[in-house]
């Protein structure tokens, strides 16, 4: 008997689940983390039910930890190098207006495109369903359009493949009830579920209703001609590669990190409390030289002197500021922006031909490969939106390749070294400055090459 439970989980879907939860979380910060309480950041006691029965401890314990997010501050980084030229969007014909309105709501194609790639960034998997917004017999002032809807991994919950071909595929969502008396939100759970029966595409929209969750029938998917889809509508998207299994999370290594870096800032912290003010200790005294002269307690300032006997000494005791805790921070905080550099790293390992030729448009790095496995996902939902309107052409092309240089004073001096002893052209160096952002790509090298080399003299001192 077939399996109807629409909400069944893919095994992979609850392997990797726990990962992309605490990836999210690390992305959505302190606040996030927070409320996760021990999930994230254990309890300081080993014996916590009976040295902290009312948890007051740990309040004060988690108040003080400081959660630096090394993760979203990455993800934001990321999508700055790789927005940092706008991505190239052409589309005509029945399918312009995505580039305004891309899921019908009202997010331009470009916002969308952004969010796919932080969430491949952010969890190494995504999809977009290719849907229209008519249906039945349509007028002209009527008539629907296609849209693209973006989903994450965390909403693609089963999915299977057979014969080469994504044939199953259920996203599970919560929108919104309308209700037009009201002013509360009420969420419902809707499911979508995408088959593939004897080659022909299906879909079909589950709801959650107050006894049981109801499907109508499955409804057969047809272009504007009326010809049925031999696929689904689905553009799989991924950090490896875009097909149905989940790669590993790009972010995953610097998340786990991130969590502790977090325990050891919450260790510091504690111990910055427990023992970082300076303890007096008093040594050579006795019971009754404290009773005679100490009675009252002493002071400690430069004010004020404490009466000692023969003998005896004043000393403070304080914890060494650089402990082992400290360090440890600081090795995770190496870790982290280690993790994060190899992220826009270009590889250097051995390529045949074919991949050496396209790094003129790839620098073949981590992010560059999500970018550009997001850019043929949206290009394939184009493919489908052109189907379904009948009409037009269509293609986005994003940035992958980054200039990303760190030059030290010794770099820096070599360069000029190559420039004025002739082995390098004046007008090589100027180009490299434009790669890297330090010159800008509308100016002429040779002009910039003639400003530099008739430039009035400058008398600093008599301006």
């Amino acid at each position: 008997m077939a399996d109807l439970d629409i909400n069944y989980r893919h095994p992979a879907y609850a392997e990797f689940m726990p990962e992309w939860e605490m990836i999210g979380d690390c992305v959505d910060g302190e606040r996030k983390i927070k409320k996760k309480r021990t999930k994230y950041l254990p309890h300081p006691s080993s014996d916590h039910l009976n040295d902290d029965p009312t948890g007051e401890r740990y309040d004060a314990y988690l108040m003080r930890a400081a959660f630096i997010n090394a993760t979203g501050r990455t993800q934001s980084g990321m999508l700055g190098i790789a927005f940092n030229k706008p991505p190239k969007i052409e589309l005509t014909g029945g399918i312009e207006d995505i580039e305004s309105d891309a899921d019908g709501e009202g997010q331009q194609l470009e916002q969308m495109i952004r969010d796919a790639l932080a969430q491949n960034l952010q969890r190494g998997r995504a999809g977009i369903l290719t849907d229209f917004t008519g249906s039945g017999l349509q007028t002209e002032a009527t008539k629907g359009r296609p849209v693209l809807k973006l989903f994450t991994a965390k909403e693609i919950i089963n999915w299977r493949v057979t014969n080469g071909k994504t044939a199953l595929v259920v996203i599970h969502y919560v929108e919104p009830i309308d209700d037009p008396a009201g002013f509360s939100l009420t969420l419902k759970k809707c499911w979508i579920e995408l088959r593939l029966i004897n080659g022909i595409a299906y879909s079909r929209k589950w709801e959650e209703g107050d006894t049981e969750i109801a499907g109508g029938g499955l409804i057969m998917l047809k272009d504007a001609n009326g010809s049925e889809l031999k696929e689904l509508p689905w553009s799989w998207i991924g950090a490896n590669n875009n097909d149905h299994t989940p790669d590993s999370p790009p972010l995953a290594d610097i998340a786990y990190v991130n969590i502790k870096h977090y325990q050891a800032e919450a260790d510091i912290a504690e111990a910055a409390h427990t023992v970082g003010q300076p303890m007096v200790a008093l040594t050579g005294l006795n019971d009754d030289w404290a009773c005679k002269y100490l009675a009252d307690g002493f002071k400690v300032g430069s004010r004020k002197g404490v009466l000692l006997p023969v003998g005896g000494d004043l000393k403070f005791a304080q914890p060494d500021e650089r402990n082992i805790l400290i360090t440890l921070a600081e090795r995770r905080e190496n870790q982290m922006a280690m993790l994060g550099a190899k992220l826009v790293e270009r590889n250097t390992s051995a390529r045949t031909a074919t991949q050496a030729g396209d790094e003129a448009q790839t620098d073949n790095s981590i992010l560059s490969l999500c970018a550009g496995n997001v850019e043929q996902a949206v290009n394939r939902a184009l493919r489908f939106a052109i189907q379904f309107a009948g009409s037009g052409e269509g293609a986005v092309e994003l940035n992958k390749k980054y200039e990303i240089a760190n030059l030290d004073s010794q770099a820096i001096t070599a360069l000029l070294s190559a420039v004025q002893s002739g082995k390098m052209r004046l007008s090589d160096f100027v180009r490299f400055q434009q790669r890297i952002g330090l010159i800008g790509q509308d100016e002429r090298p040779e002009e910039v090459v003639d400003e530099l080399l008739n430039q009035k003299p400058s008398l600093l001192l008599g301006e």
